[in-house]
């Protein structure tokens, strides 16, 4: 009898492998793919904006950031951070089950100093949440041109991402992902600076 369940046990496991290893594939795959995809619309944004200029948040009784659709998506922003070499497009409606392409607004405005985005924690978007440096610099802009230029203050971690936690009064800008390693939210706190 024990003969007899030590090859299905041993066939179980081998599946359990395989599948596992065919789950990982195909998110880097996926990765990959949004990553080639991000890069596109970037280029396609760079194009596309006017000349860039220096914009000031006001508190605003129209916080609503004009969008720019490329490929069937509605964009709202374009993030960069000089120190690392990074530009992304930020989707206009929060889904995050369509994170893998590009980040998105989950909340708020730069003309109110509310705006949240939140992103996948992978190496072609959000990965540096929970190394960056205060100080660090991030640019912001809208698809007007106008840019909003920020420093990090300061990095919060949670167990949940609870809409309370992620809107802080405190920040003009704050970017968010959940860590694949600790399964904890990791949120980059961000002042505006005045010139």
């Amino acid at each position: 009898m024990k003969i007899g369940k030590f090859p299905i046990v041993l066939v179980l496991g081998i599946c359990l492998v395989v599948i596992s290893f065919a789950l990982i594939v195909g998110l880097q795959i996926r990765t990959r793919l949004g990553a080639n995809e991000s890069q596109k619309v970037v280029t396609r944004m760079s194009e596309l904006l006017p000349e860039r200029t220096v914009g000031v948040p006001e508190i605003s009784s129209n916080p609503n950031m004009p969008i720019l659709e490329i490929n069937d998506i509605d964009y709202v922003a374009l993030i960069e951070i000089p120190s690392l070499n990074l530009s992304l497009p930020v989707a206009d409606v929060w889904n995050s089950q369509k994170l893998y392409n590009s980040p998105a607004r989950f909340y708020g405005s730069c003309y109110d100093h509310s705006l949240v985005i939140g992103g996948a924690d992978n190496s072609y978007q959000f990965s540096f949440c929970d190394k960056i440096d205060n100080g660090t610099v991030i640019i912001v802009t809208d698809m007007t041109g106008t840019q909003f230029s920020y420093t990090v203050s300061r990095v919060d971690r949670s167990k949940s991402a609870e809409s309370n936690w992620l809107i802080s009064k405190d920040y003009d800008l704050t970017l968010f992902c959940r860590d694949a390693l600790s399964m904890e939210y990791v949120a980059v706190r961000c002042s505006f600076m005045y010139s």
